[in-house]
Parts: structure tokens; C-alpha cells; sequence
């Protein structure tokens, strides 16, 4: 399987705080439990006034014939200076409202016996609303042997029962405000358990900019506790790994290097001294065949041209596989000499170089590895960019160094810049050494070839090769 066969489509899903997310589920569990507590005690009020209104008529009409009765003679048919005093006692417990009219439906009187006490208006209206106007009870009133005087209607005193209401809805506002308080009680442990989080995503930061020796902070939640200890283990591994895995890429480095510099030996050693040779001997076939036969010097040039062609190819070469003077030098000579060859080779081209820094200090793989990120950069940017300006910068800053090299070439744009071989072996040397390599467009053109080495790179690259 390759690598593409194995890729599992990413799911995403919306980020959660756990905080505010329980916060929120509470508060909202609190509100809702409130306000169906609330509908209930409406719903049952209505229920219990409507019924109450009904089972009371009967005995607000006894009360009141027998208060009609009392104060009237047979002869005498009317109910002025009725008080409905009969009801004093009782009134206030039922909670009602009586209207009495007499025969020609004139209001005699009308109370309300309400015992004090107030609700607010909305609780009022909310429940007005719900009873509506056509709940009441009417009845007759009527005086010995049966003779109609009057009638009386029987509603809902409204402010009683809104009171009433009131106390109930009361009763669930304090468990309402009991379970946010509840909440509150949660959220503020549960945010102190979860504080190092914070920290946690600080470690993770830190060690995603590259500093695999950052380790998790021990939160007293139990399960970070034991999370942050999984993740430091992990992170020691990896950070094993890795420095395994770098000191294999700087031995394969050494390793590459020496076998450059052992061809590049061999090349000078044996190809050059018999190219020198075979340019001696074409030499003296020339010289010889000028003065005895001129046929046989035509054959005896193009041999010394193509022996001093072959003798200026084993010199590029050998400078690809050694570079001039770094060993003896130092790394600030070398790059001069090779932007020095770019300069009189390429003389529509501007060469910058600026070098900050003691340079020449750093480790031997470092600074070879420097040399070897420029000649490349170089020899990308004028074979692919035809640039008019090349600009090389080379600085140790503190204990780390930085390189970076920018040409204004039109080369080398789409998605597939800087895909090539040279790119991806400046890509490992620089990984191999523990920095961080970026090969960037600029605008409105040309290309940007930035490694980055920070200080722990550079003492690790001292304390392998020490």
C-alpha cells in the first residue's frame, strides 16, 4: 500500500469548553426546570380556581339567603342595605368576589374579600389571562316561601389568588436560584481543576516550535495527572527517536562528505596527473610534427583542446566535491571564492554577501553544510531563474546562525517549486542538523532559500562531533 491508500479523510467537529460548556448546560437545565415549574403552578391554579369557584356557589348563596333573611320582613321584597357581612368570615379562605343585584339588575353590592397582600402585575395578568372572563358562578337569592329578590354572581378575587400564585412561583424562583448557585459551586472547582490547561497548551506550543524537551506540568485532576505523564513519556521517546535518528543523518553527513573528499582525491591524483600528462605529451607531438610533419598537427591540437576541456570539467568538478579552501580558510573565504566564481562567470548577474558573525567557529558539519546550502542556492537560482540580483546573507546570531539566500529570478514558480533533488538535499541536511528550512516565493518574483539554526541545534551538532 502506498501512501496515498492509507490516508483517512479528516473529520472535524466544533471545538468544546468545558467550562462554559457545563456553565451553560446548568444554567439552561435551571432555567428550564423554573419556568416549566412555573407553567405548572399556573396550569394547577387555574384548575384549582375554576373548581373552587363552582363548589363554593352553593354555599355563598345559603349564606346570603340567610342575610336576606334576617334583616327583611315578608312584605318588604328588596336588598338595599345588604353588606354581605355573612361572608366575613369566610371570604378571605375562599377567595372569591361576590356582586349582588336586585330583581331590576341594579348592583346592590360587590366585595372582594381580600386579606392583603400583593403579587406583581405580570403574575396578575398571566393569570386573568389563563382563568378568562367567563369564569363565575351565578344564583338566585331568594326570601320566605320562595319569592326571587335578587341574584349574585361569584368570580375569582384576582389579587388573592395572584398572591397565592405568587408564593408558589416564589417557592420554585428559590430552587431555581438554588440550582444556579448549585452551579456556580461546580463551575468554580471545576475551573480550578481544569486551570492547567493553560499551561498545557503553552507546553504543547513550545514544543511544537521544535523544543522536544519541554515536559507537562502535574495538574491534581487525576486524569491530566495521568495524561501529562502519557505525553511526557511519549515525548521522551520521540525526543530519543529523533535524536537517534539526527545522530545517524550527521554520521551519513561525515560519512558523504569524506567519501566527496576521498573521490575528490582521487580525481586530482590519478585523472588529473595523467590529463597533465596526456597535455604534455599532445604538446610535444605538436612540437614535433611542426618541424617534421606539419599533416599530424591538426590531430595534435584538438588532443591538447580536449585534454584542457576534460582538465576544466575535473576542476568544476572538483569543486562540487571539495570546496576550495573551507578546511584551510574557514567558511567565510569559501563562500567569497564561490560567489567570486558566480561573479566572473555570470557578469549580467549582481553578487551580495554579507556575513555577520563568527561563522568560522561553528562545527565543521554546520559550516560545511552552510556551504553546501549556498552552492546550491546558487546554482538553482542561475539555472532555473535567470536572475538580475543574488543576495547572500550568513549570520550567527547569539549561540544559533541563519542563511538565507533570495534571488529576483522568474523561474520556478507553481506548485511544483522547489520539488527538485537539490531542494530536498538542502531540506535533509538542514533537518539532519536540527534546524528548520523554508524555501519561500517572493514577491512580485523570485525565491527565498531560508535555514534557521537555533542554539540547541548547534551545541547538539558540537557534542556529536566532540
Amino acid at each position: 500500500m502506498n501512501e496515498h491508500t492509507m490516508k483517512v479523510p479528516e473529520t472535524t467537529s466544533a471545538a468544546v469548553d468545558l467550562k462554559r460548556h457545563l456553565l451553560l448546560r446548568v444554567s439552561l437545565f435551571a432555567l428550564v426546570i423554573g419556568l416549566a415549574a412555573g407553567a405548572i403552578v399556573l396550569q394547577q391554579a387555574v384548575a384549582r380556581i375554576g373548581t373552587h369557584i363552582q363548589r363554593t356557589g352553593n354555599t355563598v348563596e345559603r349564606l346570603i339567603a340567610g342575610e336576606a333573611d334576617q334583616t327583611r320582613d315578608a312584605f318588604r321584597r328588596s336588598l338595599e342595605g345588604m353588606e354581605l357581612k355573612s361572608l366575613d368570615g369566610i371570604g378571605p379562605l375562599l377567595g372569591i368576589c361576590v356582586a349582588v343585584e336586585d330583581i331590576y339588575k341594579r348592583a346592590v353590592v360587590q366585595r372582594c374579600f381580600h386579606d392583603g397582600g400583593a403579587a406583581p402585575g405580570v403574575v396578575r395578568w398571566l393569570l386573568a389571562l389563563l382563568i378568562g372572563p367567563d369564569l363565575h358562578y351565578r344564583g338566585v337569592i331568594g326570601q320566605y316561601p320562595g319569592v326571587k329578590v335578587g341574584e349574585f354572581v361569584v368570580t375569582p378575587d384576582l389579587d388573592s389568588e395572584s398572591v397565592a400564585v405568587w408564593n408558589q412561583i416564589r417557592t420554585v424562583l428559590g430552587m431555581t436560584l438554588g440550582i444556579l448557585l448549585l452551579n456556580l459551586l461546580i463551575y468554580r472547582p471545576v475551573r480550578r481543576a481544569l486551570r492547567p490547561t493553560d499551561q498545557i497548551l503553552a507546553v504543547l506550543a513550545r514544543m511544537e516550535a521544535g523544543e522536544l524537551s519541554a515536559r507537562m506540568p502535574r495538574p491534581r485532576l487525576i486524569e491530566l495527572r495521568r495524561i501529562a505523564a502519557g505525553f511526557d513519556h511519549l515525548a521522551e521517546q520521540l525526543q530519543k527517536t529523533l535524536a537517534s535518528q539526527r545522530h545517524l543523518a550527521l554520521r551519513l553527513l561525515a560519512v558523504r562528505e569524506e567519501e566527496r573528499r576521498r573521490l575528490a582525491r582521487e580525481l586530482h591524483d590519478e585523472f588529473g596527473q595523467c590529463l597533465a600528462s596526456i597535455g604534455a605529451e599532445a604538446a610535444f607531438i605538436g612540437g614535433r610534427a611542426e618541424a617534421r610533419d606539419p599533416d599530424l598537427l591538426p590531430a595534435a591540437r584538438a588532443i591538447a583542446a580536449v585534454t584542457a576541456h576534460m582538465m576544466e570539467s575535473l576542476q568544476g568538478i572538483l569543486l562540487q566535491l571539495r570546496p576550495v579552501g573551507l578546511e584551510e580558510f574557514g567558511l567565510s573565504a569559501a563562500l567569497e571564492a564561490l560567489v567570486g566564481g558566480w561573479r566572473r562567470r555570470q557578469a549580467d548577474c549582481v553578487f551580495e554577501l554579507k556575513v555577520d558573525g563568527e561563522i568560522d567557529a561553528l562545527p565543521d558539519a554546520l559550516r560545511t553544510s552552510l556551504y553546501r546550502i549556498v552552492q546550491e542556492s546558487l546554482t538553482n537560482a542561475l539555472r532555473h531563474g535567470d536572475p538580475g540580483r543574488v543576495k547572500v546573507d550568513v549570520r550567527r546570531d547569539g549561540a544559533g546562525c541563519r542563511l538565507r539566500v533570495d534571488d529576483d529570478g522568474a523561474g520556478r514558480e507553481g506548485p511544483t517549486a522547489g520539488s527538485g533533488l537539490g531542494v530536498l538535499g538542502m531540506h535533509e541536511r538542514v533537518e539532519a542538523l536540527g534546524g528548520r528550512f523554508a524555501l519561500t516565493p517572493l514577491t512580485p518574483r523570485g525565491m527565498r532559500v531560508e535555514a534557521d539554526f537555533p542554539a540547541e541545534a548547534v551545541r547538539t551538532v558540537e557534542m556529536t562531533h566532540d
